[in-house]
């Protein structure tokens, strides 16, 4: 939610606040992350593998990592105007994580798989727009742009959303691999 607040932002002062925001909330990801790998280290007992809740824990660490990187980006290159692709790709990103929070919660007890497997579905159907986005995002900055400095800041943006939508894929695949062991 954040990012977007960030893509649809255009004033550089008022976004720079934002971005701010999203690198406070980076950093307590990774706090989380670093207390969920000494919590293995500590419990002999866990819901399901070990490798699997670190690789979880390590894969939603990379969302919050490229998410915090294309906001930076957005920040340091200060482009002329953010392309409604960057927007488009903004909105995916949440909603993926949305349907990953979702699906993270769906997997605390894993009674209903069948409603579970739909979510990855979900979750990998926003990763496949995020895909379409971003090679139609490409071909209007190539087509369209003609100042090279600008081409080189969007496309740079543009090439980071994409990161963090495919690490919102990459969760899935991990819950997909629990859901597999365990059943």
């Amino acid at each position: 939610k954040t990012l977007k607040a960030v893509v649809n932002e255009p004033d550089f002062d008022k976004r720079a606040a934002i971005i701010s925001k999203v690198e406070d909330l980076e950093h307590m990801n990774d706090e989380l992350t670093h207390r969920i790998f000494t919590e293995l280290g500590r419990n002999f007992i866990t819901p399901f593998d070990r490798e699997d809740i670190h690789y979880l824990a390590s894969t939603i660490d990379d969302v919050a990592d490229h998410v915090k990187d294309a906001a930076l980006r957005i920040k340091l290159y200060k482009p002329n105007n953010v392309p409604s692709a960057v927007i488009k790709m903004a909105e995916l990103i949440s909603e993926g994580a949305v349907k990953v929070k979702a699906a993270i919660e769906e997997l605390r007890d894993m009674r209903n798989i069948e409603k579970l497997r739909k979510m990855i579905i979900e979750i990998n159907n926003v990763e496949n727009q995020s895909d379409a986005i971003f090679e139609l995002a490409l071909t209007d900055l190539f087509a369209n742009e003609k100042d090279p400095i600008e081409i080189i800041k969007i496309k740079d943006i543009i090439a980071k959303m994409e990161s963090a939508s495919d690490r919102c894929e990459d969760i899935a695949n991990v819950i997909e691999s629990i859901i597999v062991k365990t059943t």
